[in-house]
């Protein structure tokens, strides 16, 4: 007798969302659309069953590095900014947000870093701010709705350039840095064989 994997056609995302006044809330949200960009930059829907925000991920031996992302959480009163990455089958994501109201005047300086630790060994990967990748206005627009994101609506905006090498990784590190505060994703990862 065989059994069929079930797909998951909506992910509860419970972050923690750091607020201007200092408060941290931890609502929870059903995402039940999601998109991610390619080398490209052009954006293409997903299945929501990649999405995660466990701390360990299962790996093909020899796959890509993960791309770091900003990702984009459109909520009912408003637009969330976390950070995640995109790799060949998963999208994880930190139980961390910003209210996109709350950093939007210093959104461009934000810096998106990624690392990668081998045998113990962190190497800096990726380092750019946010305004060198699509802005939020630029991804609505793409998604045909200029004043904002369908609420359950989450997009994977990653670094341009492609998956990185195939390589042994035992974790990924993904983190936005503001003037004052940071978001990290911490990904471990466990090589199949």
């Amino acid at each position: 007798m065989g059994y069929a994997l079930s797909m998951s056609s909506s992910f509860v995302y419970q972050p923690h969302v750091h607020q201007s006044d200092g408060t941290v809330l931890t609502p929870d949200f059903l995402i039940e659309r999601v998109y991610a960009s390619g080398t490209d930059r052009t954006l293409a829907q997903v299945p929501v069953s990649r999405v995660t925000s466990a701390a360990v991920l299962q790996q093909s031996a020899g796959s890509p590095i993960g791309a770091p992302a900003i990702v984009m959480i459109a909520a009912s009163y408003g637009l969330l900014i976390s950070v995640g990455a995109i790799f060949e089958g998963f999208l994880p994501v930190a139980r961390t947000a910003w209210r996109f109201d709350d950093i939007r005047e210093i959104y461009d300086d934000i810096d998106l870093r990624s690392w990668a630790v081998e045998g113990g060994k962190r190497t800096e990967l990726v380092s750019e701010k946010l305004s060198q990748l699509t802005s939020p206005g630029d991804v609505m627009a793409a998604l045909g709705n200029h004043s904002g994101l369908r609420p359950g609506t989450a997009v994977f905006i990653g670094h341009p350039a492609p998956l990185g090498e195939s390589r042994p990784l035992d974790r990924l590190e993904v983190g936005l840095k503001a003037q004052k505060s940071g978001i990290t994703c911490t990904v471990d990862i466990h090589a199949i064989r």
